[in-house]
């Protein structure tokens, strides 16, 4: 019996610049959660000015 054919899942980012190779597998939430909260935080700082 043949072993049914899994494919390897795309990651969610894959960079190439020159001999530089980033791969990111999954998005990593609590770093972007973190990185929303500052920015809306110094955006509205900013603005606020």
């Amino acid at each position: 019996m043949p072993r049914p054919h899994t494919a390897t899942p795309r990651p969610f980012l894959e960079l190439r610049v020159g001999g530089l190779h980033l791969t990111v597998q999954h998005l990593p939430h609590r770093l972007v959660t973190v990185a929303a909260a500052v920015l809306g935080s110094v955006g509205t700082i900013w603005l606020g000015r």
